[in-house]
């Protein structure tokens, strides 16, 4: 649902082959590296390994979700002493639920 004109709708566009292609890439290039993850008020903190694969793997991976969940704000985090990739994902309301059911959960399943 709009919130307003100028917020977009918190749902992914992807078509469902997409959807399984995108899957096969969180199984193949982000599973190897995933750490884990914190929830937070309006999104989610994901971690993975702090190698320089881990690092593209995620700059990758945004990247193709810049085109189908526009409504989402995206951050890559490396600091000292670089052990860990952090992805932020932020937005408005739903935008937590829809990358914990999408992405995380698909992590936490495959890491386990």
């Amino acid at each position: 649902m709009r919130q307003n004109d100028s917020t977009p709708d918190v749902a992914c566009t992807l078509t469902e082959e997409q959807e399984k292609e995108r899957s096969e890439e969180v199984r193949s290039r982000l599973i190897t590296s995933y750490v884990g993850f914190d929830e937070f008020e309006n999104g989610l903190r994901i971690r993975f390994d702090g190698t320089e694969e881990s690092l593209l793997a995620v700059a990758e991976f945004t990247s193709a979700e810049l085109k189908c969940c526009a409504f989402a704000e995206y951050a890559i985090s490396v600091s000292p002493p670089y052990e860990e990739t952090v992805l932020t994902i932020t937005g408005p309301e739903g935008t937590r639920q829809i990358f914990r059911d999408g992405l995380v959960d698909r992590l936490e399943v495959e890491a386990s």
